[in-house]
C-alpha cells in the first residue's frame, strides 16, 4: 500500500512497486502479473483459484513466485495455495506489510526484499515471509495488529529465519527438479466458521447447517462445548450428522490441539459425529474442509481426509494417534 487521496491504496503496477525497491533487481529477474487490486478483507475463495491458475499456467517458466497480499487474510490464502498446489519443487512466497511503503518506519521494503530472497533460496513450499520468519502456509496466523512481527507459526517452529543469511530448518522441503506439480483446485466455498460462546443458541448452528455444506466450530480449551440446559449445542450437532453435514471441532486457543476425548462434554460432541480439528489452525481447517468437500460428499471419506496430514497442517504424531 501507499498513501492516496482517499487513504491508503495499492500500488498501480508491479513495475511501480519495483521502482520503490530497486535492489530486488540485483537478486533476480522479475516479471509481473496483476491478479487483483483489493483490500485483503475482500478476498474470496474465487481469488484463491485465480491465483492458483496463474501459478499453474506459469509454473515451469519461473524459479519461484512472490505474491504481495494484505495481512488480514494472508493466512487463508497461504493455506489455500498449500492444498491446491502440492508436490512443489520451488517456493511460493506470500508477503505484505503492517505499514505502507511510503510511511516512515514501514516494514514493506524489508518484507518484500526478504520475500524475493526466500523465493530464490533452496525452499520448495508455500510460505509466508514476514519480519524475520519463514512460516509454512498451513501454520501461519496473524497474531498482532501492532507488531512488525505480525505472524507466528502455530504449534510448530518456523521453517526458517531471516537475518544476515537465510537459515532453513531441517523440516523445510528443499527444491527439486524431479517433482511434478500436483494441482488439486477443488473447492466447495459454502463452509462456515463459528466460535462457541456462553449462552450460544443451538438454533444459530442449525441455521448454519441448513445454509452451508460443512462447519468449523471452535470450542473452548481442548475442544469442549456447552452441553448444559437441554443438551447445549449437542442437538444441533446431531442434526448436522443426520443431514450428513460435516462438523470439525477445534479450539479457540492460539496454541495446542483439539482433543475432545479429554472431557465428558467433548466426548458428547464426538458421539454426535464431530471430527476433531487436531492441531490445525482455523485458517487451514476451513480451507481444508472446503477443499475436501470439493472432492467428495462421502461422510467416511471426509472424516478420514480431515485427519490425514497432506501439507504439514497436522503434526504426524497426532495423525498416527487419532482414530480414523
Amino acid at each position: 500500500m501507499r498513501r492516496g487521496d482517499d487513504g491508503y491504496e495499492p500500488y498501480s503496477s508491479g513495475e511501480e512497486l519495483l521502482e520503490a525497491v530497486p535492489e530486488i533487481r540485483s537478486l533476480c529477474d522479475v516479471d509481473f502479473m496483476p491478479l487483483a487490486q483489493l483490500d485483503s478483507a475482500d478476498m474470496t475463495p474465487e481469488c484463491w483459484l485465480k491465483t492458483t491458475e496463474a501459478i499453474e499456467a506459469n509454473y515451469y517458466d519461473y524459479d519461484g513466485f512472490v505474491i504481495t497480499h494484505g495481512t488480514d487474510t494472508m493466512a487463508f490464502t497461504a493455506a489455500a495455495l498449500s492444498f491446491f498446489l502440492q508436490e512443489l519443487g520451488k517456493p511460493i512466497v506470500l508477503t505484505g506489510a503492517q505499514i505502507p511503503m511510503d510511511v516512515m518506519g514501514s516494514d514493506a521494503r524489508a518484507n518484500l526484499v526478504n520475500a524475493f530472497r526466500v523465493a530464490t533460496s533452496n525452499l520448495a513450499e508455500v510460505v509466508i515471509v514476514f519480519g524475520t520468519k519463514i512460516i509454512r502456509g498451513t501454520r501461519a496466523r496473524k497474531i498482532s495488529a501492532f507488531s512488525l512481527e505480525a505472524f507466528e507459526s502455530i504449534n510448530v517452529p518456523p521453517l526458517g529465519e531471516i537475518g544476515l543469511t537465510i537459515r532453513l530448518s531441517s523440516q523445510a522441503r528443499r527444491r527439486s527438479r524431479n517433482r511434478m506439480l500436483l494441482v488439486q483446485k477443488t473447492l466447495e466455498p459454502r463452509v462456515g466458521l463459528l466460535n462457541v460462546y456462553p449462552g450460544m443458541d443451538s438454533e444459530l448452528i442449525r441455521h448454519a447447517i441448513d445454509t452451508h455444506a460443512g462447519l468449523i466450530i471452535l470450542g473452548y480449551g481442548a475442544g469442549t462445548i456447552p452441553t448444559g440446559t437441554k443438551g447445549g449445542i449437542i442437538p444441533a450437532l446431531e442434526y448436522a450428522h443426520e443431514k450428513r453435514k460435516p462438523i470439525v471441532l477445534g479450539t479457540q486457543c492460539l496454541r495446542g490441539n483439539a482433543n475432545p476425548e479429554l472431557y465428558r462434554v467433548g466426548k458428547a460432541a464426538l458421539r454426535a459425529g464431530v471430527i476433531p480439528m487436531v492441531d490445525m489452525t482455523p485458517e487451514a481447517a476451513l480451507v481444508k474442509l472446503m477443499w475436501i468437500l470439493g472432492f467428495t460428499g462421502d461422510a467416511r471419506l471426509i472424516h478420514s481426509m480431515i485427519l490425514k496430514n497432506y501439507v504439514g497442517e497436522i503434526m504426524p504424531d497426532f495423525e498416527e494417534e487419532l482414530p480414523h
